[in-house]
């Protein structure tokens, strides 16, 4: 069993570890690796040398060994024979103390099951995470608890986003994101290039409006009027012989009063129709006059109406279509269209991006999450390479 999990387990039980006393084989490994010139301020160093040159099976022993030769180099005399005969023997007491290490350093130790001197510290971090590598394989890790894994998801999504582009971001993870800008200017100005293509009879009559029917019926109505006039004509004339019967009576020297009373209530009743009809004509002109002006004024009316049922339509449809309108419609790509048309709340997308991808995207190398607890925290582990 490796040294650190005799460690782990000592703690748990709360029993006194039992500390290896120094042998002569520990001695006799030491001179050796202190007469081959090895740097000994460098743990990676001299496991590498314990473990692949000197090619110690025993893993407990080489842990040993390399921490010895850390802390103890200086015992060593090139002069002499077997400079570390006085070494004591309790050298390896302070292997198991675990104050000089950091609790994330410990966790990944105790995820690999190595002492805390072979996790070497790195100089940089992997988002807010803190990074290590593994001495005895120089595999990089990166270990954090939960809100140092929070703020760095944060930071990735950024990322994520900055690199990639909105082009080539899932549509499903943006659409609630993106929200269409006050358009009107837009649509007045669509609206107006329509209409400005259209002739006036096609406006009139995409505008619901029949002005050939409303020209029939005005000249339905002349007609009528004119026909008036010919019959109030008839009556004028009527009236005047009537009136001429009546002034030759009037020259006889016998008088028929009756006849003249009849003849007068003819041309009064005459009278009537005449007024009648005029007043007919007059309504009809009327009538004329203000259809002539509605059929005059039917083009702008038209205009006015398609051109706010067009607006109304428009504004429906892209708010329904959303961004798509302006990619299907007039040839933007996405980006284009949220920069000249929409809103983007970057920061919103971000946040749930980091909160719904899963926090393996830390683990650049294998897409795996790990974790261990040290002191009641939990440390989250993700190797980078």
């Amino acid at each position: 069993m490796k040294l650190y999990k005799i460690i782990q387990e000592q703690e748990e039980e709360e029993t006194p570890v039992v500390v290896r006393k120094i042998t002569p084989v520990h001695k006799r490994m030491l001179n050796a690796l202190s007469r081959m010139e090895i740097d000994s301020t460098d743990y990676s160093t001299i496991w590498n040398e314990v473990w692949n040159v000197f090619k110690i099976n025993d893993e407990k022993l080489a842990e040993e060994i390399t921490y010895l030769f850390h802390e103890f180099d200086y015992v060593f005399d090139e002069y002499e024979k077997d400079s570390y005969q006085d070494l004591p023997d309790d050298a390896l007491s302070e292997l198991n103390d675990m104050s000089n290490y950091s609790d994330s350093q410990i966790a990944l130790a105790k995820n690999l099951e190595l002492p805390p001197f072979l996790i070497g510290d790195i100089d940089y971090g992997h988002y807010d995470l803190t990074l290590y590598y593994d001495m005895t394989t120089n595999y990089v890790y990166a270990v954090g608890d939960s809100d140092e894994v929070e703020s760095s998801m944060k930071e990735w999504a950024q990322e994520y986003y900055d690199n990639e582009g909105i082009e080539y971001i899932d549509r499903y993870y943006l659409d609630d994101y993106i929200e269409i800008n006050d358009i009107s200017d837009f649509v007045d100005g669509e609206v107006d290039n329509i209409l400005d293509g259209m002739t006036e009879d096609d406006i009139i009559e995409e505008a619901g409006h029949d002005k050939d029917g409303m020209v029939d019926y005005r000249d339905s109505m002349v007609s009528d009027a004119n026909d008036i006039k010919d019959e109030m004509e008839d009556i004028e004339s009527e009236k005047d012989e009537l009136q001429q019967e009546l002034d030759d009576m009037r020259d006889e020297d016998e008088i028929d009063e009756d006849e003249i009373d009849e003849i007068t209530q003819q041309i009064n009743d005459l009278e009537v129709q005449y007024e009648e009809k005029d007043a007919d004509v007059d309504d009809l002109n009327e009538q004329i006059s203000d259809l002539e002006d509605e059929i005059d004024e039917l083009g702008e009316k038209s205009k006015d109406e398609l051109r706010d049922q067009k607006i109304s339509d428009l504004t429906v449809q892209i708010q329904d279509e959303g961004v798509d309108y302006f990619i299907d419609n007039l040839g933007y790509d996405l980006s284009q269209a949220i920069d000249y048309f929409c809103y983007f709340d970057e920061e919103g997308f971000v946040a749930n991006l980091a909160e719904s991808e899963d926090n393996e995207r830390l683990a650049n190398y294998d897409n795996l999450e790990d974790y261990e607890e040290v002191n009641g925290e939990t440390y989250y582990i993700y190797r980078t390479e």
